[in-house]
């Protein structure tokens, strides 16, 4: 299931698309995360920021971010650099929308990055969070509009949804009777 809706807001969809150009060009891994993503996988929701997660190497960083900068995104370069290697994420700025990048530190990171989906959006190629991989980061994270957007993603793929995978990649973070992880099986057990 893909939204390939261009109801989302033409700058949030022109930042995105321009930045997994550059990452393609680069060949860097990468998924489109965050609530962008889950409005992918859907149906498009508001959002005021893009979020990827990212595993660039070291060498291809400076080179990239001077592309990006070429290509509009705004930011201090070495600043930005720094903050990449010393906390594992940055704060973009393309025209007034924010897009933020984490990088993939955890191998539940690396695994969301291994199952995500090249998706052909309006046109242009973009590599995607899977379903599982948005309810897996949005459990960690697990804010309000987090909690909404998991059982949007059970609702939408409840036939299709690798629980195992899920469960598996979450025991690498913390135990199953965690309370996020209860609430997704409660989640589950009451779609028809």
């Amino acid at each position: 299931m893909g939204n390939e809706s261009s109801e989302l807001p033409h700058p949030l969809l022109e930042a995105s698309l321009e930045l997994a150009a550059a990452l393609n060009q680069f060949q860097v891994r990468y998924a489109l995360i965050g609530g962008v993503a889950a409005g992918y996988r859907t149906h498009p929701r508001f959002t005021r920021d893009i979020d990827f997660l990212l595993s660039v190497p070291q060498l291809v960083l400076p080179p990239l971010l001077e592309d990006l900068q070429r290509r509009g995104f705004e930011f201090d370069l070495l600043a930005t650099i720094r903050e990449w290697t010393e906390h594992h994420m940055v704060v973009l700025s393309y025209h007034g929308i924010r897009v933020d990048w984490l990088k993939s530190v955890l191998p539940a990171y690396v695994h969301v990055l291994d199952c995500a989906t090249e998706e052909n959006w309006l046109g242009h190629p973009i590599w995607i969070a899977s379903a599982e991989g948005l309810v897996l980061l949005k459990l960690l994270a697990f804010r309000t509009q987090d909690q909404v957007d998991i059982e949007n993603l059970v609702a939408a793929h409840r036939d299709t949804l690798d629980l195992d995978w899920i469960r598996g990649e979450w025991q690498t973070v913390t135990s199953l009777d965690d309370p996020r992880m209860r609430h997704l099986m409660e989640l589950v057990d009451e779609q028809p």
